[in-house]
């Protein structure tokens, strides 16, 4: 019983050892969600990190065409609101993730607001995720 204990706990300590990272849409997404993405939603680009700590520190850029109603209900349930401030593109983005002008960017602001953002390109439907959590 202590035998199976002992590599119980060992193995434990060494499942957050590793990061995680991709450069895979569906990839990205799976580790961002959880599960996999719903047929409403096509995946083009994403990039995604996570730190071996427990508390799954993460950056994750995600570039997609959903329907209206996914997006629309994606901010409901989030509580993201309309973001008209200033925000810098992080220096480390992937080439690929270029809100155009036509894109509505959207953003939770409060004390623990990293610089997580949401942008939707009226024109296209385009959207672009970058999501930070530390």
């Amino acid at each position: 019983m202590k035998r199976l204990l002992t590599i119980l706990l060992i193995s434990l300590s060494l499942t957050s050892c590793y990061e995680i990272k991709s450069d895979d849409a569906h990839q990205t997404f799976e580790y961002w969600a959880g599960t996999k993405p719903p047929e409403d939603i096509v995946l083009i680009e994403g990039k995604y990190w996570q730190s071996a700590h427990w508390t799954r520190e993460y950056i994750m850029y995600l570039k997609f065409k959903s329907t209206d109603a996914w997006w629309n209900e994606f901010l409901e349930q989030n509580f993201i609101p309309e973001d008209k401030d200033e925000w810098t593109k992080p220096d480390d983005s992937p080439n690929w993730f270029k809100p155009s002008d036509n894109s509505i960017r959207y953003g939770i602001k409060d004390d623990l607001d990293l610089g997580s953002r949401y942008f939707r390109d009226t024109l296209t439907g385009i959207s672009y995720i970058y999501e930070i959590q530390f």
